[in-house]
């Protein structure tokens, strides 16, 4: 099946490969959908900042670019923005001051004309925080002097170019001072705290995986204890015709199949959560859509990960919320229902 996003929009060829392109009013309805999906979800702290994100997200496409670009391209792996749509808004937030200042010094456009168009758009870009694609932040949490110990939370946004999707990262951890001397992250007399350039790479690079398996990596470190690893994501968004949908979905979002889906178009948002910690009660894959990391790994590998648990200490917990189109909202449920993952699900 074609990735599609309305009945009426038609695919014409992209400079990658499957790409959606969507024109005019059918690019601006779809951004449109997505912010109020984002609204719909009520996302807390450990999601994407849901306001630099619809800031983001609402200058794509012509309307939220004042027509300087006439389309927008969706990846058919997830639904989404491609990631050059997005680092095409973060490129243009880097370069809007210089441009407007070059702009005020000449003599006024036409209204209407493209340039009086890019200097509207770069107006805006001006006055909006956009989503950072690599942000690192560490708090202190707690400096434990009697046992040699500092605790922090370490909070990672970061934009997926391979999934287009942006993730949050929040992890809980714990140095041991006898390590500060070549520090991971530095504490100064005033406990104000700086994540060394060394950290920032190695949890950069640790943090491309699913909560799991960057809480095993991150625990292999020198005088690291994790206590916690949560990601959230923002995708895919599910359209018939993106890949990997599963055939329940698929069916959901078929109106050949499903009569609601005749009624209005045909999608779905996932918010999924995947969290590996010692608080965590017990080994749960809530997620309706994606089971345990070790589920799909084969049996020696899945002994060593296992094993790995026990003496860590750790246990991991899998859910999704979802948002919807209102006609999908009841079967959606009752799909996750029986699926034994039941999950939030807001209409659109």
């Amino acid at each position: 099946m074609p990735l599609r996003f309305d009945e009426q929009v038609g695919e014409r060829p992209g400079p990658e490969a499957g790409d959606l392109v969507l024109d005019g009013d059918v690019a601006d309805r779809y951004v449109a959908r997505l912010l109020a999906a984002i609204d719909a979800a009520r996302l807390n702290a450990f999601y994407p900042p849901a306001g630099p994100l619809r800031n983001h997200l609402s200058f794509l496409g012509p309307a939220g670019s004042a027509g300087v670009c006439d389309h927008l391209r969706l990846s058919p792996v997830t639904g989404l923005p491609t990631a050059r749509e997005i680092m095409r808004v973060k490129i243009d937030r880097e370069l809007a001051p210089g441009f407007l200042r070059e702009a005020a010094a000449q003599r006024a456009p036409d209204p209407g004309s493209a340039l009086a168009r890019r200097i509207d758009y770069y107006s805006r870009l001006c006055r909006c925080q956009v989503m950072p694609l690599n942000r690192m932040s560490i708090d202190l949490r707690r400096h434990l002097p009697a046992e040699g110990r500092a605790l922090f939370r370490v909070v990672l946004d970061r934009f997926d170019l391979s999934s287009s999707t942006f993730a949050r990262y929040t992890i809980l951890l714990a140095q041991r001072d006898s390590f500060w001397h070549r520090p991971h992250v530095i504490v100064d007399d005033a406990d104000m705290v700086a994540p060394t350039e060394a950290f920032r790479r190695v949890v950069g690079r640790f943090t491309a995986h699913e909560a799991e398996m960057a809480f095993i990596l991150l625990s292999g470190l020198d005088g690291i204890e994790v206590e916690d690893v949560r990601r959230c994501r923002i995708g895919p968004m599910l359209m018939p015709g993106v890949r990997g949908v599963g055939e329940a979905l698929e069916a959901l979002l078929d109106p050949a199949r499903t009569p609601e889906a005749a009624t209005a178009p045909s999608w779905i948002l996932c918010f999924p959560e995947d969290r590996a910690g010692i608080g965590v009660a017990e080994h749960s894959a809530g997620d309706p859509l994606a089971t345990l990391y070790r589920d799909a790994l084969s049996e020696p590998a899945r002994e060593l990960v296992e094993r790995t648990a026990d003496r860590l200490g750790y246990r991991v917990a899998k859910r999704r919320k979802f948002a919807c189109a209102r006609p999908l909202a009841p079967r959606l449920t009752e799909l996750c229902r029986a699926a034994g993952a039941p999950s939030v699900v807001a209409p659109v």
